[in-house]
């Protein structure tokens, strides 16, 4: 009994029941089941990790494009009588002083994680382009070739005189093409631009030009009538965008004005005279000062020897941020797009539940035996009591048949048949250590103890069945170990 009592008290007691072998069946299966119940913690806690992925969150990102432009005011200053909004002369400096190679930055971008993407959209827009012209540059010398031949005191003009320095101290010179207010030229141009994929990364905004789709329509500034708007269909959408004719002639009329001719020259610094330090703080420039006539001449020269593609970056910058203006004013409309942000989650790993589902289900299957197996010998739930011992003998002088000990004459199970029958005096006589005339004592180690058979009867049941000392044992055990141990 010992070793039964510490298998339903710990894996210890359970490993040497199943070592010493005296478990029989349902001994060793509570057993088992009592080793396998460490593993429970390790594989529960393997059960649910926890994981981060990225979600979409409905209603998170929009982004802003135009499908047309109206924007501009009557103006008394201009030649023709329309001068541009605010908003738009304001991204026109910002784009040409600013200086911060990421005009978009200025778009109003809804993106309530920071991490947003957009499926490739349509807007109106402002395009620039850039030509280099170096290799149809020819010497020009504004007094004539001199007499020596050498030019390089001369300057440079391009085909037509539409463009040229006049000595080699001039070294920057902006001349504009707006001599097509009559229609001459074809300067405005109306722009369609197809953007995508725009993405937003750590609040950050990148879009990227896929195509461009232009209308080179001219309107003439000197007409008097009323033009119609200048219209785009795109090929791909059917969507239709136009630009007011005021908002164009507007433009065409203030930027007539705002790049006008210029240029800078560089000329040589006087001698240093009584410890005075001339500084030269133009970039690009070996020796000398220069000197610009307007602030957008110093714009342009200072890009050009700033910056590597100093021209681009600037007429780029220039309308990225013009763009910006239309695509901010009232006739834009909101492109939805995808928010991006990181949610937890827990994970479920399947594999790690088989034990534990295991252990449960075999622990149910082991109480289910051991009811049955006690409803079948018709045995009454003991649990810790000491009557199935008192009314059985399971002591060490009955372990089994014929057992040696206590002399020739002691009686085994096998030798008192009388136990299955009705109280009665077949049972005086010797019973082990004990004499029963009727009632039982000197049980275990208090000798004052007694205990009627009567007694027995009514505790154990009307008709006890007969039991050897290993099927009373396994009985008993597969109650403590469910109880004690398991469950």
């Amino acid at each position: 009994m010992e070793v039964y009592d510490e298998a339903s008290r710990g894996t210890w007691g359970a490993l040497k029941l199943l070592v010493t072998r005296r478990g029989g069946f349902y001994g060793s299966f509570g057993a088992v089941l009592a080793i396998i119940a460490l593993s429970l913690g390790p594989f529960a806690q393997q059960i649910s990790t926890h994981r981060s992925r990225m979600v979409e969150v409905a209603n998170g990102a929009a982004i802003p494009r135009a499908l047309n432009y109206t924007g501009y005011l009557p103006g008394l200053s201009s030649s023709n009588g329309f001068v541009p909004i605010l908003p738009m002369k304001s991204a026109v400096y910002s784009g040409l002083f600013a200086e911060s190679n990421d005009p978009g930055a200025a778009l109003n971008v809804t993106c309530s994680t920071g991490n947003c993407t957009f499926a490739p959209f349509e807007t109106l827009g402002i395009c620039t382009s850039c030509v280099d012209m170096s290799q149809i540059m020819t010497r020009y010398c504004q007094n004539g070739v001199p007499e020596n031949g050498n030019v390089t005191i001369c300057g440079w003009e391009m085909p037509g005189r539409t463009a040229s320095l006049n000595t080699s101290s001039d070294v920057f010179s902006m001349t504009p093409a707006f001599g097509a207010s009559a229609g001459s030229l074809p300067y405005s141009t109306l722009m369609r631009q197809s953007l995508g994929p725009t993405i937003v990364t750590n609040g950050i905004l990148t879009e990227r030009l896929l195509s461009t789709q232009t209308n080179t329509t001219v309107i003439s500034s000197l007409s008097t009538s009323n033009p119609p708007p200048l219209t785009l269909t795109s090929s791909t959408t059917n969507t239709t965008f136009f630009l007011a004719p005021g908002s164009l002639l507007a433009l065409e009329s203030w930027f007539s004005t705002l790049f006008r001719s210029g240029s800078a020259t560089r000329s040589t610094p006087p001698p240093i005279q009584n410890g005075n330090v001339l500084v030269n703080l133009t970039v690009g420039v070996s020796s000398g000062m220069t000197f610009s006539d307007t602030d957008i001449t110093t714009a342009f020269y200072w890009m050009y020897y700033e910056h590597p593609s100093g021209i681009e970056r600037l007429m780029s910058d220039l309308a990225t941020s013009m763009t910006v203006a239309m695509r901010s004013f009232a006739g834009s409309v909101p492109h939805e797009g995808q928010a991006w942000a990181w949610q937890s989650f827990v994970h479920v790993r399947w594999g790690f539940v088989a034990v534990p589902v295991a252990t449960v289900v075999l622990t149910g299957l082991f109480l289910g035996l051991a009811v049955w197996r006690s409803r079948r010998g018709g045995v009454e739930v003991w649990k810790s009591s000491a009557l199935a011992l008192l009314c059985f003998g399971l002591d060490g002088g009955f372990g089994g048949e014929g057992e040696e000990g206590e002399g020739d004459d002691e009686l085994s199970y096998t030798d008192l048949p009388s136990m299955r029958q009705p109280i009665g005096p077949a049972l005086d006589g010797l019973y082990g250590n004990y004499v029963f005339t009727g009632e039982a004592t000197r049980i275990g180690k208090n000798p004052s103890s007694q205990i009627t058979y009567a007694g027995c009867r009514a505790l154990c049941g009307a008709s006890p069945d007969y039991y050897t000392f290993e099927e009373a044992s396994s009985t008993i055990t597969t109650w403590i170990l469910p109880i004690m141990g398991i469950l």
